[in-house]
């Protein structure tokens, strides 16, 4: 019985914070533009130029969220993952890609009709 009690506290943790992940949302007033790069060794990158709201947006979404791992999300999909170290003020955000055809569809939604909400912090 014991036994059982421990599994469970070591793993209800492990639970919470899976649902507690959190997601950034894009969307048509948060995106300026998005480019394609040229490949690098890990894929092929997507840029992503955020407006001034959006950039104030995200900003206070790291500032908030230091070392916790997040998600960026359009219409639904995952455009990125990963845990924030720093603030990010920029407003530059990229993405990388196993294949060009890959990375070129996802420059073209994020140029297309994004829609205007959902945008920023949202927990999954």
């Amino acid at each position: 019985m014991l036994k059982w009690i421990a599994v469970l506290l070591l793993v209800t943790p492990a639970i919470v914070v899976a649902d507690t992940e959190l997601e950034f949302h894009l969307c048509s007033p948060y995106v300026q533009k998005s480019m394609t790069g040229e490949r690098t060794d890990m894929g092929w990158p997507v840029y992503v130029k955020l407006t001034e709201l959006g950039a104030t947006s995200f900003e206070t979404f790291t500032e908030a969220n230091i070392g916790k791992m997040t998600r960026i999300v359009v219409i639904g999909r995952q455009f990125s993952r990963a845990t924030i170290w720093t603030p990010i003020p920029s407003g530059n955000l990229h993405g990388i890609f196993s294949s060009q055809e890959v990375a070129t569809a996802w420059q073209r939604t994020l140029e297309g009709e994004l829609p205007a909400a959902p945008c920023g912090e949202r927990k999954s």
